[in-house]
């Protein structure tokens, strides 16, 4: 759509790197909202943390994207793009995946329990999710599969990508809004998290495993529309990793009810009363 954001003489901003920027600082300022209702730690501590979680992610982001791309190859032969993150590029699933090793890395540090700083991370997660999705959206990148004749040719059921500088390869080519799609399914995971599940946590963790629960079979549904040459027994790397994220959740949550339950009157209490009481 707008892949480029402004261009200042030879000085190039893209229009994906503000959006993320901006998803990011959402998210931060979300979960410091949750972070600072459950008490759970100082803004200090928390903004330490996801300083060096976003480090993590976008390394894991980058890493993933890189071995699932189908032009792997490339950053082999020219390894000086292996982190040019501004050029565009990067996987949710992995962002995850990296964030949540440095998150489990520094809570041990901070003597903090790492389901409970989950809870906190979650709603930020979900939203950054949501509204970085439209990043790709105007990049051009992650896009759809042609749409067939008899679809809908109209915006927002289709997309057109008529910039040779985004990241689309199928230029002025009727697409499926897989990006849209993808944002959609961040936003409906953010608001059932934090209408319906924070009001109504049994155990410590909840909020991340029900992120799971709702996000990962939206985005195995999206899937089936993206345009993703790199498959492995019809399914692609995004729908695996969905899948073992469902599997993952289901066992985290039989463990978690066990060891980490959360009595129902003390559920909305802040996390310094619920110390004290346990103590």
């Amino acid at each position: 759509m707008h892949p480029i954001f402004i261009t200042i003489g030879h000085f190039t901003i893209r229009t994906y790197g503000v959006i993320v920027a901006i998803a990011v600082i959402t998210g931060i300022f979300v979960s410091m909202h949750y972070s600072n209702k459950f008490k759970l730690m100082d803004e200090d501590t928390f903004l330490n943390i996801v300083i060096w979680t976003i480090v993590g992610g976008i390394l894991g982001a980058r890493i993933f994207w890189i071995l699932v791309s189908p032009g792997t190859s490339y950053y082999f032969i020219h390894p000086e793009h292996l982190f040019a993150i501004w050029e565009g590029g990067g996987s949710f699933e992995g962002a995850v995946l990296g964030g949540l090793i440095t998150i489990f890395l520094l809570v041990k540090k901070y003597h903090i329990s790492f389901w409970k700083f989950l809870d906190i991370a979650t709603p930020g997660l979900a939203i950054g999710y949501g509204v970085g999705k439209f990043a790709c959206f105007f990049n051009g990148c992650c896009y759809g599969l042609p749409v067939p004749k008899w679809w809908p040719h109209f915006f927002p059921l289709i997309n057109v990508f008529t910039d040779p500088r985004s990241e689309c390869d199928l230029l002025n080519t009727a697409l499926f809004p897989a990006q849209l799609l993808d944002s959609i399914a961040g936003w409906i995971a953010f608001f059932i998290v934090v209408f319906y599940v924070v009001k109504h946590r049994k155990y410590f963790g909840q909020m991340f495993i029900y992120f799971c629960y709702i996000f990962s079979p939206l985005l195995f549904a999206v899937e089936f529309i993206r345009y993703i040459p790199t498959r492995f027994l019809y399914l692609t790397p995004n729908q695996w990793v969905a899948i073992g994220v469902v599997i993952f959740a289901l066992i985290a949550e039989h463990f978690l009810k066990k060891n980490l339950p959360i009595v129902d009157s003390e559920a909305q209490q802040p996390e310094e009363m619920r110390e004290k009481k346990q103590g």
